[in-house]
């Protein structure tokens, strides 16, 4: 079981609806469902509206010429655009939702069968994926590197130990690397060891002081400051570039509920210290990009409605502090997707917001297909260049003529279907039904976790010829499909491009990879 806010979860991972993971009855859900087709819209949309922050003005994102989003926040007149960071010229690499675990722990029997029915991670290739990436790191030679938690499979000792064997090869070439922690990283009471008799053996996790020792040399000893509260830290990886890693697990609440907490939060004694820094930041003329495991605004239509644990709590709260000192720029993971966000503020916001522009920079994961990272060169004049990579391909499946990239989506695929199909089953759907329904959800979950998720085809999810419990089913989560597939915005949020885009200074204009091509640039394609 995973914990939301003391509430259990029954899966860590977004594949399918929530209500599709729980133990409703068929009769509990037609009465609920008698209602939710009469009331689908509305119902949606009061959760939408709740789920924002009050204070912000609804948003729109358009999408004109090769892309360019441009309509600013409520159809209000933008406001006087905010001065560009000045950033240093720098290169540096983003990994995010690693989960590196040591297949000496266990990879068989009926307990590591049982979890991975209900987690389908890429957990067995977890450490060749790392070392492939990591040797492009090696190529590539980043300034440096960051890793925006959910660095181990569940916090184990042993896969803390091994992934920072891992790092000490990159630090060993002059590239520094700085990591903070995910929810499965710390206290968490799900570490254990898979025996092939079919049974699960507790081990040793890692408390915070732990991790923090574990990681010394990847952050938490290179840190100007360390927050007394959390696990946050400011580091200076380069002369005028700050690094603001934001401590975002409820792991102090793991060991009361026996249960690793899925959703984040910021401490409210780590916000003064925020705002502290920051302002120090700007008094000595430092740019600060900022880093934390949970996205920091919704990445689709109904995130927070669906999965509220996959956004930071009181993200508006968060990403107003950041950008009211002038973070433009966030680095986030979690929901194990490629996927990129901007939110803007017009004159009607007060006075220290008017005008700037926050962007999360979501990564995807190395063991959920398409197992995605990004490279990221910062310009002095503020532009923007994010460009993201695939592993595609590893020797082990390579000896045997096999595609990693196949293989590991077609294992993604199954793992969505079968929860889903299962789940329509126990609600009473006919598998007519459910099989068209499946495989729609499939298609919408693998599309947004690549990134860049535009719908070609003639039909999103099934409206006509269902049953009623088809019916019901599409009318609750028709709009989240249709986040997913980016054609609804979230209210407050534009969308952009996710994989392969430039941003320019004012943040107010993005060149997509396709325009950058057609003007003749070296831009590289995902690799």
């Amino acid at each position: 079981m995973r914990t939301v806010d003391g509430k259990n979860d029954e899966t860590n991972l977004p594949f399918v609806p929530k209500f599709m993971m729980r133990s409703t009855s068929r009769a509990d859900f037609l009465r609920l469902g008698g209602r939710c087709i009469a009331g689908s819209v509305l119902t949606f949309g009061l959760l939408n509206s709740l789920s924002g922050c009050a204070s912000e003005p609804t948003a729109y994102a358009e999408r004109t010429g090769a892309g360019v989003l441009t309509t600013g926040p409520g159809g209000k007149a933008a406001a006087p655009i905010a001065t560009a960071p000045h950033y240093p010229e720098v290169t540096f690499m983003v990994f995010s939702d690693t989960h590196l675990y040591d297949g000496t722990l266990g990879t068989s029997g009926t307990a590591w069968v049982d979890y991975m029915a209900n987690d389908r991670k890429l957990l067995k290739d977890s450490e060749e994926t790392l070392r492939v990436s990591f040797e492009k790191v090696k190529l590539e030679k980043p300034t440096f590197v960051l890793i925006s938690g959910d660095l181990t499979k569940d916090g184990e000792r042993q896969c803390h130990e091994k992934l920072v064997s891992y790092l000490r090869e990159l630090a060993d070439l002059g590239i520094a690397v700085y990591v903070i922690p995910g929810n499965h990283d710390v206290n968490n009471t799900d570490a254990a060891r898979f025996l092939p008799s079919g049974e699960k053996m507790k081990i040793p996790t890692v408390s915070p002081k732990e991790f923090a020792s574990l990681y010394e040399d990847f952050g938490y000893g290179k840190a100007l400051y360390r927050d007394p509260a959390s696990l946050s830290y400011v580091a200076e990886p380069v002369p005028g570039l700050w690094i603001l890693a934001l401590d975002s697990v409820k792991y102090e609440d793991n060991f009361r509920l026996n249960t690793p907490v899925t959703s984040g939060r910021i401490r409210n004694a780590t916000m003064p210290w925020i705002e502290a820094r920051l302002i120090e930041a700007e008094q000595k003329g430092k740019a600060v990009i900022a880093m934390e495991h949970h996205p920091i605004m919704e990445h689709y239509d109904g995130m927070k409605a669906k999965y509220p644990e996959y956004v930071v709590d009181d993200n508006w709260k968060i990403a107003s502090l950041l950008a009211s000192h002038d973070v433009s720029l966030v680095f986030t993971g979690h929901f194990h997707a490629s996927s990129i966000v901007q939110h803007r503020w017009n004159e009607s916001a007060a006075a220290t917001l008017q005008g700037k522009s926050i962007i999360d920079v979501e990564t995807g994961s190395l063991v959920t297909w398409p197992c995605s990272y990004r490279s990221v060169k910062l310009s002095g004049d503020g532009t923007v260049r994010i460009t993201t990579y695939r592993v595609d391909q590893l020797p082990s499946y390579a000896a045997v003529s096999r595609s990693f990239d196949i293989d590991g989506k077609s294992i993604i695929e199954e793992g969505i279907r079968n929860i889903a199909t299962s789940a329509m089953k126990n609600l009473g759907v006919p598998e007519e039904d459910r099989n068209i329904l499946s495989s729609q959800i499939v298609d919408a979950m693998m599309a947004h976790y690549a990134g860049d998720a535009h719908f070609t085809g003639s039909e999103m999810l099934r409206k006509h010829g269902l049953s009623l419990m088809g019916q019901l089913v599409v009318a609750s989560y028709d709009h989240f499909i249709q986040g997913l597939w980016k054609v609804r915005a979230p209210a407050n949020v534009e969308l952009m491009e996710d994989n392969n885009l430039v941003i320019a200074p004012d943040g107010r204009l993005a060149i997509f990879l396709s325009s950058v091509l057609a003007m003749g640039k070296d831009f590289p394609l995902v690799v």
